[in-house]
């Protein structure tokens, strides 16, 4: 009897022990299940973050390139909104911008008034006025957007640009007063570069257009009219932070070498120019 009823004991003993290895096992697989998905979250997380802070960082580094890797290429001055502000109160004032449909009149009206100045040098003021207003017109069409007129716009800068330089050099050639325009021109050339860095930061990342090229040679192209005058006025050119980098000067040509004091082409009283060419 005792043989017999201890055998249903035992079977129900051992089905008790199964059922808890059983369980044992089970959980034991559920927490390294568990473990196994907190170990993977944890890593998509900090891969997650680490993508977030280089996505920022290029961000950053790269999204603005003209105010900080291009700014430092063409070695552009620091501005304030105030300088921005006085520059464009201070330059010549505008009544269209190249935008507009009835443009051309103005275009047609700066022709004919350049061709009737009576001397050289009147058309180097001239084309001084011109030069501001282009700076002018280009800022304010980049405020607009106009991307495409602002660089059309700084092609028409250089063009303008060279003629000035070259209309400087026939006045001095016919002993014009080159001296009195150096005087003249010298704080609106200030004027001038804040505005080439003003359109700086405008421009910001465009590259279509030939931005890059037309700023450059823009640029390049004010230096060439600041080291001009700075024969004529020497130390001029080391107000400017661009006239003196080095990346813009080996793009402009060398000047020709300032004039000794004897032979300075400042016009006398009893002095008259040979001749005149209009």
């Amino acid at each position: 009897m005792r043989v017999f009823s201890a055998c249903p004991v035992r079977n129900l003993l051992q089905k008790i022990s199964q059922n808890f290895l059983r369980q044992v096992k089970l959980t034991s697989s559920t927490n390294k299940s568990f473990e196994l998905n907190s170990t993977f979250y944890r890593k998509m997380v900090f891969n997650g973050a680490c993508l977030i802070s280089l996505s920022l960082f290029f961000a950053i580094t790269f999204y603005h390139p003209l105010t900080f890797a291009q700014a430092e290429k063409y070695q552009l001055p620091d501005i304030t909104e105030g300088q921005i502000n006085e520059a464009l109160q201070k330059t010549v004032p505008i009544r269209l911008l190249p935008s507009h449909p009835l443009y051309f009149l103005i275009s047609a009206k700066e022709i004919i008034s350049r061709f009737f100045q009576p001397s050289s040098i009147e058309k180097t003021r001239f084309d001084f006025i011109l030069l501001g207003k282009r700076l002018k017109e280009t800022y304010l069409l980049f405020e607009k957007g106009d991307f495409k007129g602002g660089s059309k716009n700084l092609k028409r800068y250089s063009q303008r640009a060279s003629s000035l330089v070259k209309q400087m050099e026939k006045a001095r050639a016919q002993n014009q007063s080159v001296v009195a325009f150096a005087d003249e021109t010298a704080q609106e050339l200030q004027f001038h570069e804040i505005l080439f860095s003003a359109i700086a930061n405008k421009w910001q990342n465009t590259k279509e257009y030939d931005m890059e090229d037309n700023f450059g040679n823009a640029l390049g192209d004010f230096v060439k009219v600041v080291l001009a005058i700075d024969n004529v006025q020497p130390g001029l050119k080391n107000r400017f932070k661009t006239a003196t980098s080095s990346a813009i000067l080996e793009t402009a040509p060398a000047a020709s070498p300032s004039p000794t004091p004897s032979t300075l082409f400042e016009t006398s009283p009893s002095a008259r120019p040979r001749r005149i060419i209009y």
